[in-house]
């Protein structure tokens, strides 16, 4: 009875160690600080649907002529408890960017907050158009970081940036060869931008009857 008892206290002790070790290892990265104490603070990300989402690529070069601004709306969500007052966070330009405000987006990041009840709201940037290249790619970057505020932390530190790449190149679609390919260079126009963009339009058109 007593070798029982004896090895009973053993293993305790050593279930006690193990447990103390694993939590010493845990990198408390979320809602808790370095030191393991819960912190009740509401922490604000961008939403990934997929890994991929964090790299956002547009193009106006395959758009009507008279498409001169895009918005791109960035989803973004709560991670804590919601509440009955509106949550302000913020954005800020990261390092990487070679937009400039004003000539080549705007984003108003003084208006960003959760609607009172909300887990999910949006970062609209509106892409300006007109100061792109239509000969090259100019490598317009845009990168965002989400800033806490107030209340809201941003401790999430891997779903705190977007990247936004946008240019105002036509470039030939891999398509292209397949209709060709399938019609017959007699019976397509000769490939170019302009009976791209053309046929682009038509099919915009047709679309919006539709």
């Amino acid at each position: 009875m007593k070798m029982k008892k004896t090895i009973r206290n053993i293993l305790l002790v050593c279930a006690g160690v193990t447990m103390f070790a694993a939590c010493s290892n845990v990198d408390f990265d979320g809602e808790h600080s370095s030191d393991g104490m819960f912190e009740p603070t509401n922490q604000v990300s961008f939403y990934y649907a997929q890994p991929g989402d964090s790299v956002v690529n547009y193009s106006f070069g395959v758009k009507p002529v008279d498409t001169l601004t895009h918005v791109v709306y960035l989803p973004v969500q709560l991670v804590g408890n919601l509440s009955t007052e509106a949550q302000s966070f913020s954005v800020e330009v990261g390092k990487g960017t070679t937009a400039v405000a004003g000539k080549h987006y705007t984003l108003n990041a003084d208006t960003l907050r959760f609607a009172p009840n909300a887990y999910r709201t949006y970062v609209p940037v509106t892409l300006i158009r007109a100061n792109l290249s239509e000969d090259k790619d100019d490598s317009i970057r845009l990168v965002l970081n989400l800033v806490g505020k107030d209340k809201l932390g941003t401790r999430l530190t891997k779903n705190n940036t977007v990247k936004i790449t946008f240019n105002n190149v036509l470039s030939k679609p891999d398509f292209w060869e397949v209709m060709e390919s399938y019609w017959g260079l007699g019976a397509l126009p000769k490939t170019s931008i302009v009976s791209y963009l053309l046929i682009m339009t038509v099919m915009s058109l047709l679309s919006e009857i539709s």
